[in-house]
């Protein structure tokens, strides 16, 4: 039972040729040892828990080996999934920098969401994050142990339990490495900004006749880069219609500069130069947040893992696993918007009133009247804004400890049944600081000559009206908050059973079955600080949560091999949570066929559920600024162009919105504030999915390999918040603003609506929970073509192609109705029709060189219409990848760059974070890294 495995020993050949994306789906793998089963040791296949003697599945698998991880010159393992097609939307990493996301990365598969892919390690489930969305980050993942990464892009439920809905992600672990292996990593760019990253790690296992043990000590750092720092996510300048035919360039940036706005008479600022007043100038008086805002984020991450196993008698083992990882990070977000609030808005929790207004007794008023209403026009506030630029920005820092322990013994009954036990704990701290948010209590005073004499702490009245550098340190200590430090805390404790075994002989050979139970309890806590859980900062209020679950589960699974081509199998899954998620039944059905030698069909059909996780059935009220974009501006072409319908028209009039132009900013989204209200009564989502697929391997053609796979998924109950531009658009919609979406709006005639006000709602309640249906389909391909070559130093090639084609990606929402995604983009997700990527690859005896190609298909604004704005499309983009290895002794030397063309990400109008999408395409240009590795 504890000997090599001969079949992984050939899967790790076929990862390091490049191949076994598509070799890993062919059941045919096993064939070739046939004449040797007795001394073929079984496997459990990602998807399953039977232990099988030879490879199978009726869901597609790609896997993916150490060798190609290193040869990709990807600075960590979250960058590597995400060139893999099958994974689109938002993925989450260090090009990732709205301040919230704390430092983690996330992978997402068919663009469902992070929490809808299951992350494995060794088949275990990994903790998930406790301050979101519950999925796995992958700064936890131990890369120097990795032997292969398994992407099963096939619903899992039955096997695996909540969760996996797109597929799965299993990083297999190295537990037979002997010997000692050091290495050492260094990447930058070549173009503005360098964004340099390096590492090391050391790794060494031992073995005995009857144990062995590997363990790893890894470093990483990656270092910051600016926006400012890259021409595309400097300030730049949009392309903007302007009236006459044509696009003129207007400059880009935050209106929340020193803008002071007035109710019907537009916008206005105090000259720096002369101190009265004058309108604001949209092509000067922005300000530029590219300076300070990040575009990589600083990870700094140290990690220590082992794994190993006894052999405690001759039909028993022992084995263990341990990791240990911390990791600090950091996030850079321009200075705060001053306190852009107009004289209705109260804090969510004391219902106090800070009012953004400058008496006239303030010395540095130029109206001479309070600046709540300067110019005497109306009863209604004005809104004084100001970037406080003095306080250097916002930073978000994070501290994070990971603790993983698994312990289980695993052994055979005679030599049919196989039997597995474990208990594992996990968990994970981090704290999150922040730096430099406005105090909402404080603003008042400030202004105020007697207020500020009459409070200790106020150094002396504030001049909100002038230039960037007036304000002096002092007075900023006293309108920041200084370090606020929020605590996150989460653990999870696993109990697993396994058996499995043959139960009688088919006409294709014997039938598996496996029989499994879980426990699993997990618990989470988050503790804001004070001064965000009073709401007394601009970044909104949230409440102190806490809570847990436990679940129960029991499982089975049967494979049916009826004749030599013809394989059924079949699981189910029975689930009882104790929470509003309650039982579940799951079940799966999969058929492989295999029409001739040449031609397989595999089929599988699967329902999937996910349970709500720890923060969304305790998720307190909290507050947020989403990115809304106008539909009224432009109007006029909209209209015409069919891009609006006459009912929106009618509604921008109907708000006093001027539809003629590109308004008084130049450019057309706006933050809004919004208020989420608590989940409650949550139910679980649900899932329908399958898959109808080819694999194709023509004799006359050795080495080649071709796979064809459909699939579906449909997911009922999608838990979530609505989107902000989806219920705006909706409610834009309805026939004078009718519609149900309005009422999360203050500026579609809310309690706070002010007729000519805003161009947009204002302020936004949005609720928590069960939203609707999320539909997606598509192919993918995976081709595969290598063989051995006697050209003088060549030896062998290797040609691979592997892309996904989504056919549809729709929402289906009651409050916003059907919304296809499939081909668009928007500020923070791209859903690209296409994506491929394709290696070209020759080899020697001691050296290797491959060419990589990788694609991602137009996706049009769905935000901004091509009337408004030439960059209403963020256009196909094509990069160029080369690296070669050469290998000397104990010493393996690689070199690569990746980007060769240094081809800048596109850029697209309603694009929010660096006016791309950093998650979907490569924000660094030209990169060139090297790796060294010894193995003794």
């Amino acid at each position: 039972m504890f000997t090599n495995n001969k079949l992984a020993k050939s899967v790790k050949l076929a990862c390091a040729l490049g191949t076994a994306s598509v070799a890993l789906t062919l059941p045919a793998v096993a064939t070739a040892q046939e004449s040797e089963a007795a001394a073929v040791e079984r496997i459990s296949v990602t998807g399953s828990r039977i232990m099988k003697s030879e490879f199978s599945s009726s869901s597609p698998i790609s896997s993916f080996g150490d060798e190609d991880i290193e040869m990709s010159g990807v600075a960590s393992i979250d960058e590597f999934l995400k060139d893999v097609p099958a994974f689109t939307g938002y993925q989450m990493g260090t090009s990732t920098n709205n301040g919230s996301d704390s430092g983690q990365k996330k992978i997402d598969m068919r663009g469902l969401g992070f929490n809808r892919t299951l992350v494995l390690v060794n088949g275990r489930r990994m903790i998930g994050d406790v301050n979101g969305d519950g999925a796995v980050d992958l700064n936890n993942i131990p890369e120097a142990m990795i032997k292969r990464v398994d992407v099963l892009k096939d619903g899992s439920s039955t096997i695996y339990g909540s969760d996996a809905l797109a597929g799965v992600v299993n990083f297999v672990l190295d537990d037979e490495f002997v010997g000692v292996e050091a290495g050492a990593n260094l990447g930058m760019g070549t173009s503005d900004g360098q964004a340099r990253n390096d590492g090391f790690y050391v790794k060494a296992g031992v073995a005995s006749n009857k144990a062995n043990m590997v363990m790893s000590l890894s470093y990483n750092n990656q270092d910051e880069m600016k926006q400012d720092e890259r021409g595309f996510s400097a300030q730049t300048q949009y392309p903007l219609h302007q009236g006459n035919g044509e696009f003129d360039l207007v400059t880009s940036g935050s209106s929340n500069s020193r803008k002071i706005r007035v109710p019907g008479e537009g916008n206005w600022i105090v000259d720096a130069a002369t101190g009265e007043a004058r309108p604001f100038d949209a092509t000067t008086d922005l300000y530029d947040y590219s300076p300070v805002n990040a575009l990589i984020q600083p990870n700094e991450r140290w990690q220590f893992s082992a794994i190993g196993k006894v052999e405690v008698s001759d039909t028993m083992e022992a084995y263990f696993e341990g990791l240990y990882t911390r990791r600090t990070s950091q996030q850079r977000l321009a200075p705060d918007a001053s306190f852009a609030v107009d004289g209705s808005f109260e804090t969510p929790n004391n219902g106090l009133q800070w009012n953004d207004w400058v008496p006239a007794s303030n010395p540095y008023n130029p109206f001479g009247v309070n600046a709540d209403n300067p110019l005497g026009i109306s009863d209604i506030g004005v809104r004084v804004n100001r970037r406080f630029v003095e306080s250097g920005g916002r930073l978000f820092r994070q501290s994070a400890d990971t603790y993983r322990m698994v312990a289980g013994l695993r052994g055979e009954i005679g030599s049919s049944m196989f039997w597995d036990v474990a208990y594992s704990y996990s968990e994970a701290e981090t704290i999150d600081e922040t730096l430099n948010y406005g105090r909402f209590d404080r603003w008042a005073t400030a202004v105020d000559p007697d207020a500020c004499a009459a409070d200790a702490a106020c150094p002396e009245v504030l001049n909100p009206f002038g230039d960037y550098g007036s304000i002096t340190q002092e007075q900023m200590d006293y309108l920041t908050t200084g370090s606020l430090k929020d605590l996150y805390r989460g653990t999870m404790e696993l109990f697993s059973a396994n058996l499995s075994g043959e139960a009688f002989e088919l006409d294709g050979g014997y039938a598996g079955w496996s029989v499994g139970y879980e426990h699993r309890n997990e618990k989470g806590s988050y503790s804001p600080d004070e001064f965000l859980a009073a709401g007394l900062t601009t970044g909104g209020a949230n409440d102190p949560q806490s809570g847990g679950f436990s679940v129960d589960e029991v499982y089975g699974e049967l494979y049916l091999p009826f004749m030599e081509n013809l394989e059924v199998s079949a699981s189910a899954r029975y689930s009882d949570y104790d929470t509003s998620a309650g039982e579940s039944f799951t079940y799966k059905v999969g058929v492989d066929y295999a029409v001739i030698d040449d031609v397989r069909v595999r089929a599988s059909y699967s329902t999937g559920f996910r349970a709500p996780n720890i923060s969304e059935l305790n998720s307190g009220q909290s507050t947020g600024f989403p990115i809304i974009v106008s539909l009224c501006e432009f109007g006029d072409r909209k209209l015409d162009a069919g891009d609006i319908s006459q009912t929106v028209y009618d509604n921008c009039q109907a708000l006093g919105v001027d539809t003629t132009d590109a308004g008084e900013f130049g450019f057309a989204w706006q933050s809004a504030y919004t208020t989420s209200a608590p989940a409650q009564d949550l139910e679980p989502e649900e899932s329908d999915s399958y898959n109808i697929g080819v694999v194709l391997t023509p004799s006359m053609v050795e080495g080649l390999a071709i796979n064809i796979d459909y699939w579906n998924i449909e997911i009922d109950n999608v838990i979530g918040e609505p989107d902000m531009n989806d219920l705006y658009r909706a409610c834009m919609g309805s026939e004078n603003l009718s519609s149900p979406a309005c009422d999360a709006f203050d500026g579609a005639g809310g309690p706070h609506y002010t007729p000519d006000y805003d161009i947009f709602p204002a302020d936004a309640v949005t609720e928590f929970g069960n939203l609707g249906t999320l539909k997606t389909s598509g192919v993918d391909f995976d081709v595969a073509y290598s063989g051995d070559l006697d050209y003088g130093v060549i030896t062998g090639y290797s040609l691979n192609w592997s892309a996904t084609w989504v056919d549809t990606y729709e929402r289906v929402y009651p409050l916003t109705g059907a919304i296809e995604l499939a081909g668009t983009a928007n500020g923070f997700e791209v859903f690209p029709e296409w994506r491929w990527q394709s290696n070209v690859g020759i080899m020697g005896d001691d050296w290797s060189f491959n060419y990589k190609i990788r694609f991602i298909a137009e996706a049009t604004d769905r935000l901004q219409s091509a009337v408004a704005t030439a960059d209403a499309v963020a256009e196909q983009t094509i990069y160029h990848d080369i690296v070669g290895t050469y290998s000397y002794g104990p010493a393996t030397f690689s070199l690569g760059m990746n980007n060769l063309t240094d081809q800048d990400p596109p850029y697209f109008h309603s694009a929010f974070n660096a006016n791309t999408e950093p998650g979907t395409y490569d924000v660094i240009g030209r990169r060139v890294f090297g790796n060294v590795k010894f193995s003794f």
